[in-house]
């Protein structure tokens, strides 16, 4: 029988697992990798002060170049594409030279793009993950929208599941916030809730980060509510370890429910 002073259910951090155990099969539904960008050269005109321009040379499927034309920083990486949606590509490489990680989201229909850009720092004393966004024009077109905010996902429940063993569900409580919790797995019964960016993409097509507050895991993800499914990457430092741990996943989704509740509250108000 439990103590009055227990918290039957509650995981406390002491016995959270590290990200070595988690990241184990998270792959196993990742989508098949895209080749359509071999040898094709673009260009991301990035929306800053500078107008910076970053080329990339697609040598091969899985070899490009970049180069950050105003400062003349060149490189080579391994990258891996993903055709998340017709002529939308969620694109991921590590410049070691840097230890940094670029993620790009570019729609070559619309010209569209986003560029994620994480490294490391020291914060409270730990090695923690940093990222930061650029909206961009592929090509510098001069008719592209930056992807905007979205307002879609808030009162919406899902479950994600990334193997046949690990499934999570997500809570979108308002436009910069979500909660987690795993129902199955390595980290079955852990939740918590975090600032989240979202964006859309296109129709039933968004763009979510979030950094969670106590494991040191930055999350890129892009989730399709036309295909019921989500292809991310993780990219963090693990203290236990002490290492670097880099993750592609990809999970089917199933919305759980739909709620309104300010809309409700706002009802109800009307009335009284």
């Amino acid at each position: 029988m439990a103590s009055a002073n227990e918290t039957p259910g509650y995981i406390p951090i002491s016995e959270w697992p590290n990200l070595d155990a988690l990241a184990v099969g998270f792959n196993e539904h990742l989508m098949a990798e895209s080749r359509k960008l071999t040898g094709k050269h673009l260009t991301l005109f990035l929306n800053d002060t500078n107008v910076t321009r970053i080329a990339h040379r697609f040598i091969d499927d899985d070899t490009l170049e970049w180069e950050v034309q105003r400062d003349k920083q060149t490189g080579t990486a391994k990258y891996k594409a993903f055709e998340v949606r017709r002529d939308t590509f969620f694109v991921n490489f590590y410049k070691p030279d840097y230890q940094e990680q670029v993620s790009l989201v570019m729609n070559l229909r619309t010209g569209q793009a986003i560029v994620g850009l994480s490294g490391f720092h020291i914060k409270d004393g730990q090695k923690r993950t940093w990222t930061r966004f650029s909206n961009a024009a592929i090509d510098g077109r001069n008719d592209v929208v930056p992807f905007a905010p979205t307002t879609d996902l808030i009162g919406k429940h899902i479950l994600y599941r990334y193997t046949p063993r690990d499934a999570y569900e997500h809570i979108y409580l308002n436009q910069g916030t979500l909660t987690w919790h795993c129902l199955s797995g390595t980290e079955k019964g852990l939740a918590d809730t975090e600032p989240c960016k979202m964006l859309k993409l296109d129709e039933k097509l968004y763009l979510l980060f979030w950094s969670e507050k106590i494991m040191p895991v930055e999350s890129i993800v892009v989730v399709d509510l036309q295909q019921m499914r989500s292809t991310g990457r993780f990219f963090c430092w693990d203290p236990k370890p002490a290492k670097l741990v880099q993750m592609f996943f990809c999970s089917y989704a199933t919305i759980l429910a739909e709620t309104d509740a300010a809309g409700t509250l706002a009802l109800r108000e009307s009335h009284i």
